[in-house]
């Protein structure tokens, strides 16, 4: 049963945020909420333990390790918050160990910062950053001092959000999450009802939430579960290489996004009916490859553990997959419990051209094709390293000063059938061609989503 009905889950309003904004290269953003309590003592007992009287970034204006992604169809725990009596959009964001704002928030609210320190050097996913003055937070009424950090983003990737709460500051809480209804809810305590489903030891001392897979000889491995991140399931470079030599035909399509702990991620995705990671189940989710960064991270966290019998990585849980799931956090306790729901899940807007089209990096211009085998862009003759000049008559060569050519996804994520023309440049020729979209990854056979597709 969803934690959403449990009786002693403490007394919450919702704020839904129905607003649709855009970010980078294949991004659109669906907007939720994070539910505030209502009653006055349960709300002090929850901002209580998320805020000490005063809370102090860590790291202080050294580094931030963050984990928020931009560059596709995603989705937000939005966090309804005021800074300075301004009102801000926060993301609750489990794979940020600090919390942070953007320089243009800064300035927004009329906050002085410092910039990042110069010739730092930085570990595995992290990313240097200043930091602000003291500040007021206000969270559902109640105000805590605090400074936020303050990272540098590319300004073409169009965020969403003014900032992100990280994981440390609720670290030390019960509640719950559903991702399904963009929801984070405190609990006074844990319900009753999920003594029978999985529990995962948090991992300790983690400034990321890892949690921890017993296996054989008491090795453990790692899930990372990132709420930054709308994917689904990011599996270790080598339990993908076992995935798909056990499903060689399964169908593929790609996907395209910006991390500052990863930086451009090309990867490609596909559809799982079944996972397993020890005792827990997880049924229709969608599957791809972590990178190297994020497979290094999830394995010894943003602290680079160290010695002997470390833990191994095994996947990274982002919010596609979360909606598969029943989750509640006891920080007090350092345990998760998770329960998978039943089918059908939700639908999933994924890439039906089957190509994405990125920079080399974020400095250069030319937008250069990525084509997954057996997809409706490869049917038409696009081809890897082919450059995408046209979409009908839109120029996406102006795509760093254009609003209308990004996110890119907007364009792929479009009904089965959408019939696009792309003007591409291969060497010196110019070519165009025209591509049927597909519905590419969906449920096995006679499975449906909520949204009725197969």
């Amino acid at each position: 049963m969803p934690f959403r009905h449990y009786a002693k889950r403490s007394s919450t309003k919702i704020f839904i945020i129905p607003q649709k904004t855009h970010a980078l290269a294949t991004s659109l953003f669906l907007c939720s909420a994070v539910p505030m309590d209502t009653g006055a003592s349960a709300r002090a007992r929850f901002w209580r333990h998320l805020y000490p009287r005063r809370f102090w970034l860590a790291s202080l204006s050294l580094v931030l390790l963050v984990g928020i992604e931009s560059g596709r169809s995603e989705e937000r725990l939005w966090v309804k918050a005021e800074i300075n009596g301004k009102p801000t959009r926060l993301a609750f964001d489990t794979g940020a160990s600090e919390s942070l704002i953007f320089p243009k928030t800064a300035e927004k609210l009329g906050l002085t910062y410092t910039n990042p320190p110069a010739n730092i050097r930085l570990r595995v996913g992290e990313t240097p950053m200043g930091r602000t003055e003291e500040c007021e937070l206000t969270l559902d009424g109640n105000k805590i001092k605090t400074v936020f950090g303050v990272i540098e983003v590319p300004t073409m990737l169009a965020w969403d959000v003014d900032g992100v709460l990280g994981w440390k500051p609720l670290s030390q809480n019960i509640f719950g999450i559903d991702a399904r209804l963009g929801t984070v809810s405190s609990l006074d305590e844990v319900p009753s009802e999920v003594a029978n489903w999985v529990q995962l030891k948090l991992r300790s001392n983690s400034a990321i939430l890892r949690l921890e897979v017993p296996g054989p000889g008491r090795k453990i491995s790692i899930i990372f579960v990132d709420t930054g991140s709308s994917n689904g399931i990011k599996l270790s470079p080598a339990k993908w290489r076992e995935w798909k030599a056990a499903h060689k035909n399964a169908p593929t399509t790609l996907d395209a996004y910006y991390a500052p702990s990863t930086g451009l991620v090309v990867a490609e995705e596909s559809w799982a009916d079944e996972l397993s990671f020890g005792e827990l189940k997880i049924f229709d989710v969608l599957i791809t490859q972590a990178s190297k960064t994020e497979a290094e991270i999830g394995a010894k966290g943003y602290e680079q553990e160290n010695g002997t019998n470390l833990p191994s990585y095994a996947a990274t849980f982002g919010l596609a997959a979360l909606k598969r799931l029943d989750l509640i956090i006891d920080g007090q306790v350092g345990v998760a419990h998770l329960h998978p729901r039943d089918p059908p899940g939700p639908a999933y807007e994924h890439n039906r051209l089957g190509a994405v089209f990125t920079p080399v990096n974020l400095q250069a211009d030319d937008l250069i094709g990525h084509v997954a085998d057996g997809s409706p862009a490869q049917e038409a003759g696009i081809r890897n390293g082919d450059i995408l000049l046209k979409i009908g008559e839109l120029d996406v060569t102006k795509w760093r000063t254009d609003p209308a050519v990004m996110p890119l996804t907007q364009f792929w994520t479009r009904p089965p059938g959408t019939k696009l023309e792309l003007t591409l440049k291969r060497g010196e020729a110019v070519y165009r061609t025209n591509v049927v979209l597909r519905q590419i990854l969906s449920p096995g056979p006679g499975k449906k989503t909520e949204s009725g597709s197969k």
